[in-house]
């Protein structure tokens, strides 16, 4: 289902005349001034609700998140009839003003309801020979990446690309414009198939709050080990929502590191792991039980949250 037709749905059935901007971001991103904010006028009633989505990471300046203290000001009294549904776990620790947050990703949601429905096209990887022990794809370029990307660069026994700097033998990165994510993975199957191990550089890491999106998805639907590299606390918040990060197999400690050294620990207090001197048979089911959450469950799994999360606002509005 379309994510706007269920917000839609699930506010109207409890009552909400709901106004929705499903993607209230335009660009460009200012680092200091925060996206740019679709904000309408309203003509707000007891039961208005705007729903507005922010479809990107947030911004932080001085402990405050720059758009919902936007959205708070702009509306004003009325803030409290303001609902913004975000990508960005544990977004409720840094904000606590009058606008009500509730997490969705329509990313995730979109990126595994595609490959769901593309499943006879890539479940044949899963039955290929790990033959390589891991491996770190990057498409774009920035810098926790490429720091990665130094200190895998000598390591045996795995595949690295660092944009156009460290290209792929095959789909080289410049021929992946207009490549959505989803065919993406389908084309480096053989890659996700052969792989143990997934280092997965996420889209942010000195930025919080943080977020996850398809690169953490795809290692776990390719039943791999994962190693995230993002935000600090994001192993923690995967883990929170369900997702298995093995962290009887991974040290995981560099999770709650600050950004100067949790990079470094990451690689290097899994590097026997991420090489390939362990056994990783005893994990086959787990990770086979991942992958069958991320594909058949998690979906279902945020809707539910989400439905739960309205029926609470509902109830603190009574």
């Amino acid at each position: 289902m379309d994510y706007t037709v269920f917000f839609q749905k699930t506010l109207t059935d409890l009552g909400y005349d709901v106004v929705g901007i499903w993607n209230a971001f335009d660009p460009p991103h200012n680092h200091h001034h925060g996206w740019p904010l679709k904000l309408p006028d309203v003509k707000f009633g007891p039961r208005t609700l705007l729903v507005m989505h922010f479809q990107d990471f947030v911004t932080m300046q001085n402990d405050r998140v720059v758009e919902l203290d936007q959205v708070a000001q702009h509306y004003g009294k009325h803030a409290s009839q303001v609902l913004v549904t975000h990508m960005n776990p544990d977004l409720e620790k840094f904000y606590t003003g009058p606008v009500n947050l509730i997490e969705f990703s329509n990313h995730n949601y979109r990126e595994i309801g595609r490959l769901r429905d593309r499943w006879s096209e890539w479940k044949h990887i899963l039955d290929q020979p790990r033959t390589q022990a891991w491996q770190c794809l990057n498409g774009r370029m920035c810098d926790h990446r490429r720091r990665v990307a130094n200190i895998l660069c000598d390591w045996p026994n795995g595949t690295l690309s660092y944009g156009t700097a460290i290209p792929l033998d095959e789909w080289a990165y410049n021929t992946y414009r207009g490549t959505e994510n989803d065919e993406n993975f389908v084309r480096l199957g053989k890659i996700y198939g052969t792989c143990a191990v997934n280092i997965v550089t996420e889209t942010l890491y000195d930025h919080a709050p943080g977020l996850f999106c398809e690169k953490t998805l795809f290692a776990m639907l390719a039943e791999q080990i994962p190693i995230v590299i993002g935000s600090q606390g994001l192993v923690a918040s995967l883990q929170n929502r369900g997702f298995d990060m093995f962290d009887d197999l991974v040290d995981t400690s560099y999770d709650c590191l600050p950004n100067e050294t949790r990079l470094t620990a990451a690689l290097e207090s899994n590097q026997d792991l991420i090489v390939g001197k362990i056994d990783l048979a005893p994990y086959r089911d787990r990770l086979r039980a991942q992958r069958e959450f991320v594909l058949n469950d998690y979906i279902a799994m945020m809707e539910l949250r989400f439905i739960r999360d309205c029926q609470q606002l509902n109830n603190s509005n009574l």
